[in-house]
């Protein structure tokens, strides 16, 4: 699949945090270009490489391939982005 899931944590009935990679068509856009808030509801919350996490996330973020995202978003917008 393209975003394979590591770790759920549920916030709510309908809200989850999920870690999962970055799709292989985000690689080397940014934040704002894919503008993923807008298109999707989903807030990226952190993005870890080599087991480092860095939440200082901006619209120039820059995704990476082996990254992985910390994604908070209504299950279905989640199930829809990451084809999970």
């Amino acid at each position: 699949g393209l975003g394979d899931v590591y770790k759920r944590q549920q916030v709510d009935g309908a809200h989850a945090i999920f870690e999962v990679e970055v799709p292989e068509n985000w690689i080397s856009k940014t934040i704002g270009q894919l503008d993923i808030r807008k298109k999707f509801g989903i807030n990226i919350v952190a993005i870890r490489e080599d087991d480092k996490i860095n939440m200082a996330i901006s619209p120039n973020t820059v995704f990476q391939s082996g990254t992985t995202l910390l994604v908070l978003g209504e299950y279905k917008e989640l199930q829809k982005c990451f084809r999970m």
